[in-house]
Formats: C-alpha cells, sequence, structure tokens
C-alpha cells in the first residue's frame, strides 16, 4: 500500500511529458507544492507553483535548440502555473508522468478539474 512521504506545505519535482504531433516530447518539471493528502486515493493535492525546467527533444532525444522549439504549446506549458492537480504518491520518486495532449491543450480537464471553485494562493 503507498504511502504519503510528504505533508501539507511540502514540495517536491514533477515531470510531466507529453508528446506532440510531429513526434517531439516536451518534458516540464514543475514544482509541486502538497496542499493535502488524500489517503483513501492514496494521492496528493498539490499546486504547480513554478516552472522549474523545460525542454523540447526530437523522436531521437536529441534537445531542440530554442528557435525550433514549438512555442503555442510551451504557452500552454506556462498556463499550467498554478493549477491543483492530484498526484499519486508514487510521482514524488522523479519518474516522469507520460500525459495525453489533450490535457496540454485543454481537451482534458487534468489541470483545471480543481481550479473551477477558484485557485488557492
Amino acid at each position: 500500500m503507498p504511502e504519503a512521504k510528504r505533508k501539507e506545505g511540502e514540495w517536491f519535482p514533477v515531470q510531466f511529458v507529453w508528446k506532440l504531433p510531429n513526434g517531439d516530447f516536451i518534458r516540464a518539471i514543475f514544482r509541486a507544492v502538497i496542499l493535502d493528502t488524500i489517503p483513501a486515493a492514496d494521492k496528493y493535492l498539490v499546486r504547480l507553483d513554478e516552472l522549474l525546467a523545460g525542454r523540447q527533444e526530437t523522436k531521437d532525444g536529441e534537445m531542440r535548440p530554442k528557435e525550433e522549439m514549438t512555442i503555442p504549446y510551451w504557452v500552454l506549458v506556462r498556463e499550467i502555473i498554478g493549477n491543483q492537480v492530484t498526484l499519486a504518491y508514487e510521482v514524488e520518486d522523479g519518474r516522469p508522468l507520460h500525459m495525453r495532449l489533450t490535457t496540454l491543450i485543454g481537451e482534458h480537464d487534468f489541470f483545471t478539474r480543481y481550479n473551477r471553485y477558484g485557485r488557492s494562493e
């Protein structure tokens, strides 16, 4: 049974990865501040406070130069800052979470469902 290793007020880096339609990958690492634990679901409720790092890679894993990055997607990555999400306790181990592109472009409410009632600042 997974257990929370951290408590409210602490933070950990969480890495999200999206595959773009052109085959590239975006990797973004956020500072996830724990707002609450949800023991019944083995999850943290976190706020993604800051974009710590990010890069865009080709399908072969080569890093794209800044001038070749797909800016519209990076704008969407930055819009994630401040959103609240629930994440399984296991994500604090640093492994990347491979996400569907629909979560980045807003067709799926993963990054917005807990913000409907106002952000916790």
